[in-house]
C-alpha cells in the first residue's frame, strides 16, 4: 500500500553530518514500541526515542525508550512533559536523547510537513528515522525507512548509508 505524507514544500535532500551508529539490541525493542503502538488493527502510528551520545559528528544510539504517546492513523504525538522525563532518565545514566524513531502509514518515509513542525527540541545533526508500514517496514535506510537528519535549521532527507548497525559484542580472537 502506496501512501503518501503530506508535504506542501520539497524535501531538501543531502549527505549526513557524520554517522548514526545504533547498537544491534535497540532494534528489536524500537521495532516491538512501534508495532505495539500500531495496536491490533496496525493502523496506528509509533514513536521512541533513541538515547546515546554525540562524539563530534557520529551519533551513537545505546538505548532506546518508548514515552507515553497519543497516537492515531495519522499522526502520534509526545506530550513535552514525556520529551523532559525521557531527558532527564537518560541525564541519570549519562546519556541523552539523540534521535527519534515514529512509523508511517504506507510506503512513504519521508517527513510530512508536521514532522518538520512537531519535532520537540531538534538540535544541528539530530537524526530522526521513519519506518513504514506502521512499524512493519524495515529500520534501515537501505531497506526502505527514512533517515532525516537537521541541518543548518532544517530537516534534510539523507541520502548516504549514514546508520550503521554497531553489533554488541564483537567477537576478536578466543573467549575463555
Amino acid at each position: 500500500m502506496l501512501m503518501s505524507v503530506h508535504r506542501r514544500s520539497q524535501m531538501p535532500t543531502g549527505p549526513a553530518t557524520g554517522s548514526l551508529l545504533v547498537v544491534d539490541q535497540v532494534l528489536a525493542p524500537t521495532r516491538a514500541a512501534l508495532q505495539a503502538s500500531s495496536g491490533m488493527h496496525r493502523s496506528h502510528e509509533g514513536l521512541v526515542l533513541w538515547l546515546g551520545r554525540t562524539l563530534g559528528a557520529d551519533t551513537l544510539v545505546l538505548t532506546v525508550t518508548a514515552p507515553p504517546t497519543e497516537h492515531r492513523q495519522d499522526g502520534v504525538f509526545v506530550a513535552e512533559p514525556a520529551v523532559a522525563a525521557a531527558a532527564r532518565a537518560a541525564r541519570s545514566i549519562g546519556l541523552g536523547l539523540v534521535a527519534q524513531v515514529h512509523s508511517h502509514p504506507g510506503g512513504d518515509t519521508q517527513h510530512s510537513d508536521g514532522d518538520d513542525r512537531l519535532i520537540l527540541m531538534p538540535f544541528e545533526g539530530m537524526f530522526s528515522l521513519v519506518v513504514a508500514d506502521y512499524g512493519q517496514g524495515s529500520l534501515m535506510p537501505t531497506h526502505g525507512a527514512g533517515l532525516h537528519q537537521y541541518q543548518h535549521g532544517q530537516w534534510v532527507y539523507i541520502t548516504n548509508d549514514a546508520l550503521r548497525v554497531v553489533p554488541a559484542v564483537t567477537r576478536i580472537g578466543t573467549f575463555h
